[in-house]
């Protein structure tokens, strides 16, 4: 029996997919924004202080990002598949993880807190290389797709030849060490089953990342001095006319 006959139906899929993404927009909205403006704007008001004429970009880059993403989630009505919505949801969310990678090189964040306190960034980073850089997964044929916490797992775990999940991604895609025996594992194979990290994991996670990085910058004077002096272009704005 093919693993498809234990996952949803196509109508049963296309209602859960649309509600768990409802619920991260909702989410979303509620962590990512304030008062309609995306949280990183408090960059921005931080290093933007000493003069009105200032304009300094990190917010504005981190906002397009958060734009992004609100902008997907806001299609929740639309969406039918969970490999459409998963696969979508991590790569936009990756282009923030980049972003906040880079600010954190820049300030040299201290390494044992960044990866403490922000464990959501290598974990999005590795299921985003899974899907950029497939590997064997590429000679598989015709794998399911579900997620962490649905009705259905118990059963096409038990009936899948192979789980590509979390774990087996800090197994065989953090490097190219384990190639060999991925390819002996994936190579021609089916029943194979993908196991994404709940989206509202996902969502709750880097909404809290974000909510951190702007508390680190906003309270540290060390980084905002560093970030001042890259990222801020001097009387930008004519007096009077900044940008809301």
């Amino acid at each position: 029996m093919e693993l498809s006959s234990f996952n949803f139906t196509a109508a049963d899929e296309a209602e859960i997919v649309r509600s768990q993404f409802e619920e991260c927009h909702h989410i979303f909205r509620a962590e990512a924004f304030d008062d309609e403006q995306a949280i990183s704007c408090q960059i921005n008001n931080a290093l933007e202080s000493a003069s009105a004429e200032h304009h300094n970009c990190l917010g504005c880059n981190f906002a397009e990002m958060i734009e992004l993403i609100d902008g997907f989630l806001a299609t929740h009505p639309l969406l039918t598949k969970v490999r459409h919505a998963y696969v979508t949801h991590i790569l936009l969310n990756y282009l923030l993880v980049e972003r906040l990678e880079v600010l954190f090189d820049i300030i040299e964040l201290n390494s044992v807190y960044r990866r403490e306190n922000f464990k959501i960034l290598p974990a999005v980073r590795r299921w985003a290389n899974f899907i950029k850089h497939p590997k064997a997964f590429l000679l598989t044929h015709h794998a399911e797709y579900t997620f962490d916490g649905s009705p259905k797992l118990p059963e096409l775990s038990t009936h899948a030849s192979v789980t590509i999940d979390t774990s087996f991604l800090g197994t065989y895609y953090v490097n190219e060490e384990r190639n060999n025996e991925l390819y002996r594992k994936l190579e021609n194979k089916d029943g194979v089953l993908v196991v994404f990290p709940a989206a509202r994991v996902v969502t709750t996670e880097m909404c809290a990342a974000m909510r951190a990085c702007v508390g680190i910058i906003r309270d540290n004077q060390v980084y905002r001095s560093v970030l001042e002096k890259r990222a801020t272009f001097l009387n930008y704005w004519p007096v009077g006319e900044k940008s809301e």
